[in-house]
Formats: C-alpha cells, structure tokens, sequence
C-alpha cells in the first residue's frame, strides 16, 4: 500500500509498504481522508521522538474493507471514522468511565503505526459508523471537534454565559463552535490578527488582540467588569494561564486545554478567594464521538471552513510544511 512516512524529523517519504494483516477483533479501513493535528507536527518537526519510520495521523475516515472473525457489529462497505486512543477497559479509570486517563492507553499514529496510508488496522471495538450525510471530510474531523467537545460539556458552559476562547488554533476555533452551538456568547482571544477574523468568520460575538492590549482587562470591560463564566486555555504557551486564571469571573471556571510543560504562576489567593474552578481537559470520554457526529449531521456544527490546505499522500509533506508555516488552520490528506 501507499504511505508518506517519516524517516526523521520533516522527512516523509511517499513509500510502499506491506498491507496491515488484522486479527480476530480488529477490522481493516481504506483510509479516503486524513486531518493533521497539532500533535503530528510536533512528532513531523522532531520535537518528540519516536522509532523511525513510523505512520502517523489519528484524525481520519474511510470504509470497512475486512472485519475479523470475532466481528459482528460492523460490516464490510461500511463508513467510518475511528476513536484512535484505544483503553484497555479494565484499570480503575476505565471502569470508573475516565477512558481518556487509562493507564494503558495505545494512541493511534503515535505508539503504532497510524492512518497516513491507504489502510489502517484498528480494533473493532472504537470504530464509529458515519451517517450518511457527513463526509469523509467531516469525518476525519470527528476527532478534534470531540476534543472540544468534551471540553465545552466539561466546563458547564449554558445558554446565555460568555464563554472566552484563548487561542485560535483548531481546538480553540472547534471549541468556538462548540460553544455557539450551546448557545454561548463567544469572545476569542489570540494575537494572530488573521486568526482573529477567521474566529469572527466562525462566529465568535467579539475578538480581542492579545498583542495590542491587556486581554484580561479588554475581556473584562465586554463583562461588566465581572469577566466571563468560562475560559477554555487552548493556546497553551506563556502567559496565557496565568491570564486565564485573572480574567475569569468569581465562581467561574477555567478549562485547561493547550498542551504545554512551560510553568504557570498565580496566586492561590486569589483562586480561593473568587472560588474559581480550575480543571484539566484531556481528550474525550467514551460515547462522545457519537454525539459529535450527531452534531455534524443534524447541521448544528459546521468543521468545512477550518480546512484551508488539501493533498494527497505524495503531496503530504508540504501540507506539514504549510501547516508549519501557520499558512492554514487545518490541513487534510485526501487518500
């Protein structure tokens, strides 16, 4: 089969391989679309290491073209997109419904080989029927919306409440469509000017220029001077927390969701004294693949206008390059 596979950092190479063999609970996906997440680039740019040559991508669609013995509720022909972080079921997380903190968990294009081929091999257990009306495009987009998701379920947003996005990234701008479709006031908070009208694009009610005034106090002034129910952290890069923290109001909560090992300061103080509600947000439980694909089918949530690069497999290495670049918010390798 084809791939674009990665010898090293930013070296893909549109290859040959062997065709994956599945065993008896597993079924093989003819791969038809691939969405490149921010963790790709980090593993593309070197910035992780992992066994060379590997096969990323995680955010993808296709059809069934084999189902293993064990295999009853899936069949041939069949179209589907994937949950990619496979848990083992049986730890305390797992059994407690906190898949997404298993302390086994394979991801997908990361531990073993991913979707960036012509085929991939998964266990039938996390694979998701698409309905009829949504896309291969679409569908390779389940993955990230449900990240957001989960992080918009997980901050209690309702209808009526501001809902500050810090980060424009695709999470972020996922996250801004997330909470529209909730019913919330968004207000997107980044530094990237180009970044900020795509969110007012996407729907956002206000954008503010991180870069060109103090966020916090902006934010703040557009609450009443209260600051909003919800900040969703998605830019993970200093200072953005700490900001987080300040520019949310008493009693609300603050959604970790950027993925950064760089140290956050702020003082306890004043996390105690507002009683606000600091949390992590990581991934997606089990079952909310289903309720995102329900989103996109029933038109409530629209992912197309996110993707701004498209290639094929050959192709793949310059979309990372593109990506890289900041020329586009989303790219997708078409198979």
């Amino acid at each position: 089969m084809k791939t674009s596979r990665l010898y090293g950092p930013r070296d893909l190479r549109f290859e040959d391989v062997p065709e994956p063999v599945i065993n008896a609970d597993e079924v093989l996906i003819r791969v038809r679309a691939m969405g490149v997440c921010g963790s790709d680039l980090h593993l593309y740019n070197g910035d992780r290491i992992i066994p060379y040559p590997h096969i990323l991508g995680h955010e993808f669609a296709g059809d069934i073209v084999q189902v293993g013995a064990n295999v009853s509720h899936l069949q041939v022909g069949q179209r589907v997109t994937c949950e990619p972080n496979f848990w083992c079921g049986k730890c305390a997380y797992c059994q407690a419904g906190r898949q997404n903190l298993c302390v086994s968990r394979i991801p997908l294009g990361v531990d073993i080989d991913g979707a960036q081929a012509e085929y991939v091999r998964v266990p039938a257990r996390f694979v998701w029927p698409l309905a009829d009306n949504v896309s291969y495009t679409q569908g390779a987009l389940v993955e990230p919306l449900t990240v957001s998701l989960h992080c918009v379920r997980k901050s209690r947003a309702q209808v009526g409440d501001t809902v500050a996005i810090m980060g424009c990234g695709s999470i972020g701008l996922l996250a801004l469509l997330c909470a529209k479709a909730a019913g919330c006031r968004v207000v997107a908070v980044d530094v990237v000017p180009d970044k900020l009208e795509f969110a007012r694009k996407l729907g956002a009610d206000e954008i503010v220029n991180g870069r060109e005034s103090d966020p916090v106090n902006v934010v703040k002034q557009m609450t009443g001077g209260l600051g909003p129910e919800v900040v969703l952290e998605t830019a993970g890069v200093s200072p953005v927390p700490e900001q987080a923290v300040a520019m949310v109001r008493s009693g609300g909560r603050v959604m970790f969701v950027g993925l950064t090992t760089q140290p956050a300061q702020f003082a306890p103080i004043t996390v105690v004294r507002r009683e606000v509600e600091i949390s992590g947000s990581y991934i997606y439980h089990a079952g909310e693949f289903g309720q995102t694909i329900h989103l996109m089918s029933t038109g409530q949530i629209n992912v197309l206008p996110l993707i701004g690069l498209t290639a094929d497999l050959a192709g793949a290495q310059e979309v990372y390059e593109q990506l890289l670049a900041g020329k586009a918010v989303k790219g997708l390798i078409t198979i």
